[in-house]
């Protein structure tokens, strides 16, 4: 039976007693020339037509929406696809979420994220770790350590601004600290941090290669990746570092992660390298990355751990410099024509070579995706993590007084 068409000032079906077009035949906010004229969001609002809500009010919600959503992005620009800081104040005290850990500490004396990350480590570490290092001579402590006491020295010998707080541009040894400590921060606020992992940081000889992992691992998050850590108790075969799947397309890649060790830096015994004269050799790094034969496309940090201007010279150029070029083509020529390596990233920090109160200079990336993968690979994943790559050093200051940050 065909339904009666309902006239726009006959009673409304609903009972009411208001006419058809001054009810449910009025129409929504969703649909009004007004709302279509608006720029588009990615919501929409849907209200009963019965309800009468002034457009100003309307208007207002959906500038603070549109606000939200754009600094969302303004976020994701700077921070890459990480949570937001979350803390409350509660009784004088400054509670700060990191995973499903929660850190506190009195409120006038944490009042930026800096000043979470300064407590995180020692607390991560250990109080006895923190003693031993403290009783040691002061060259023979662990980098951390030597990275927190003089960075902490050069702060405090910097006028305080009007309301208390330090400003002042990080020196190398500062800067090494806080995004040492914002890399554990966002792995355990965002991922799990592998037991495994922080002992290996906390061990003098195992702190490099465990620092440069570390960095990768943060830099996938920061790229919108999840992260799964591989099965070390399984002798069968070797191991990536960790699996990441792509969050925005799916696609799961084998990273792993290879620090080129100097003498004199970052623990390692001996005496620094002449700037001019850097050892350059890394293709055994590569080859032992590809040895393990991972089960998907590949992608490979490679940090070169060179002082600014031996890596201004040979990671500064475009294209690749040739003995980086030539390294690849060498390995293309020994897997049958296809790269091993899906995606190369190659950097260098240089701000622990950097003297005690020196500012330190940018560092380094380099980034080759390979045209000819052994394993297909989805290219929107592989930029990401390109331009996540590029964050590093960016450390949100500004803590929320109550719930998540903006």
């Amino acid at each position: 039976m065909k339904k009666p068409k309902i006239g726009r000032n006959d009673p409304c079906p609903c009972g009411n007693g208001k006419k058809y077009k001054r009810c449910h035949g009025a129409p929504t906010a969703a649909t009004s020339p007004q709302f279509l004229s608006q720029s588009a969001p990615r919501f929409s609002v849907h209200m009963h037509p019965t309800n009468t809500v002034p457009p100003e009010v309307i208007e207002k919600a959906m500038a603070q929406m549109r606000e939200h959503e754009r600094q969302q992005q303004e976020r994701r620009r700077l921070y890459g696809h990480v949570r937001p800081e979350i803390a409350a104040d509660f009784q004088g005290h400054k509670f700060v979420a990191i995973g499903n850990t929660l850190l506190y500490m009195p409120s006038e004396r944490c009042r930026f994220l800096t000043d979470v990350l300064l407590a995180y480590v020692p607390q991560l570490f250990g109080k006895p770790w923190f003693d031993s290092e403290i009783a040691k001579p002061p060259d023979d402590r662990h980098p951390v350590m030597q990275w927190r006491i003089k960075g902490m020295n050069y702060m405090n010998a910097q006028p305080r601004l009007p309301d208390g707080s330090y400003g002042a541009t990080p020196t190398g040894p500062l800067l090494a600290y806080l995004t040492f400590a914002y890399d554990l921060y966002v792995v355990a606020h965002n991922a799990r941090l592998d037991n495994r992992l922080v002992e290996r940081l906390k061990q003098m000889d195992q702190f490099q290669g465990a620092r440069h992992e570390l960095f990768a691992e943060a830099t996938c998050l920061r790229a919108g990746f999840k992260i799964e850590h591989e099965d070390e108790e399984d002798r069968s075969s070797r191991h990536a570092e960790f699996t990441a799947t792509h969050l925005a397309t799916g696609q799961i890649i084998s990273v792993e992660a290879k620090s080129k060790h100097r003498p004199g830096v970052l623990g390692q015994a001996g005496a620094r390298e002449p700037v001019d004269d850097v050892n350059l050799r890394f293709g055994h790094l590569l080859n032992d990355a590809v040895a393990k034969n991972p089960p998907h496309p590949l992608v490979v940090f490679l940090d070169m751990n060179m002082p600014f201007e031996a890596a201004n010279r040979f990671l500064s150029s475009i294209p690749p410099h040739p003995f980086i070029l030539r390294t690849l083509n060498r390995m293309r020529k020994e897997h049958g024509g296809k790269d091993p390596i899906t995606q190369l990233v190659i950097t260098s920090h240089p701000g622990h070579y950097t003297r005690d109160t020196e500012i330190p200079r940018h560092g380094h990336v380099v980034g080759q995706i390979s045209q000819t993968p052994l394993k297909s690979a989805r290219m929107e994943a592989l930029l990401a993590i390109a331009e996540a790559t590029s964050l590093y050093g960016n450390i949100p200051q500004e803590l929320p007084i109550n719930g998540l940050a903006a």
